[in-house]
């Protein structure tokens, strides 16, 4: 519990006793002067009745009162008729949090999420009509659904199920802003990915990624450079690993999906790997870099590089 939530919890007590003192105050001022007037209610003595006034005078106060405040409060409508539900709500919470927790420190990982799940893709061109972007889609999902099924559950996973609002959410994917957005780029490409941890015995889950088939790199262009000082007992195989780190880096700055970020096609080296341990071995400076082997679009799959070490002037 944080300073402001205490404070906050403070006032509202404050508030409740001062509300619950004037209430009591008016009810006694109320009953008080029923007394001195002597007034009876339906033949009951004074004295009752000034009781009786006073009571209801308390009672229609905190009723307007509390009236007022589940009309003007969203939070007290909330507390004063549905607090059970989301106790029980809260309670399902905590449960699935342990369940989760267990799983996570228990559970055997069989595909992150983010992962590429199926190797094959669909192109929607940019001249498509709504209906033709919506036939592409189903045809892909349910073509999905087949390969997973016919995958998946042999390594611990439960089949997929079709939600019953699939019809609704693939329509719904064919039409958003989204795809409107990206197809006024270019072409866009479909995949399908998992759109969470799956553990073993979890039900297969999948999401559809639209990628702009745009050319995210031009033949040539520098991708990522590593400084290599000579002489400093570093290994090229390391450097070589963190080139492609820098790589991926630079990939997902431009929106490149995971599944397809961290995936290289290293096409040449230059020189060969032994020869460039051998010349970081030496003193100077060096400079490693990633090229792109060609223009790089995602429909080509991994990203094409050429590595060359230069020795510094």
């Amino acid at each position: 519990m944080n300073f402001v939530e205490i404070v906050r919890g403070i006032g509202n007590l404050l508030a409740v006793m001062a509300l619950a003192g004037g209430v009591a105050y008016v009810g006694d001022r109320v009953g008080h002067q029923v007394g001195r007037r002597r007034l009876s209610l339906f033949g009951i003595r004074p004295r009752y009745t000034s009781t009786i006034v006073a009571i209801a005078t308390g009672v229609i106060i905190a009723l307007v009162v509390s009236l007022a405040a589940i009309f003007a409060s969203q939070e007290v409508k909330i507390a004063f008729f549905k607090l059970s539900s989301i106790n029980q709500q809260i309670s399902e919470l905590q449960t699935r949090q342990r369940d989760l927790e267990a799983k996570v420190n228990n559970g055997r990982l069989i595909l992150p999420v983010d992962a590429l799940m199926v190797p094959f893709y669909r192109i929607i061109p940019q001249s498509a009509s709504s209906s033709q972007r919506l036939t592409t889609i189903r045809d892909y999902y349910f073509f999905a659904i087949k390969y997973v099924n016919a995958t998946y559950p042999r390594l611990g996973l439960k089949p997929y199920a079709i939600p019953p609002d699939a019809d609704r959410r693939l329509a719904g994917l064919a039409n958003d802003l989204t795809m409107a957005a990206k197809l006024s780029q270019a072409n866009v490409m479909l995949t399908v990915t998992s759109d969470q941890n799956l553990f073993e015995n979890d039900q297969i889950h999948f999401g559809i990624n639209v990628t702009p088939d745009i050319r995210y790199f031009r033949k040539g262009e520098v991708i990522a450079q590593l400084v290599i000082p000579g002489k400093s007992g570093a290994s090229i195989n390391i450097a070589l690993s963190q080139l492609q780190n820098y790589t991926s880096i630079n990939a997902r700055r431009l929106h490149l999906p995971p599944f397809l970020s961290d995936i290289f096609q290293p096409m040449q080296l230059i020189p060969d790997v032994a020869q460039m341990q051998s010349r970081i071995s030496r003193s100077g400076t060096y400079l490693l870099t990633a090229f792109a082997g060609e223009d790089y679009y995602p429909h080509v799959g991994g990203i094409p590089v050429v590595i060359v070490l230069t020795q510094q002037p």
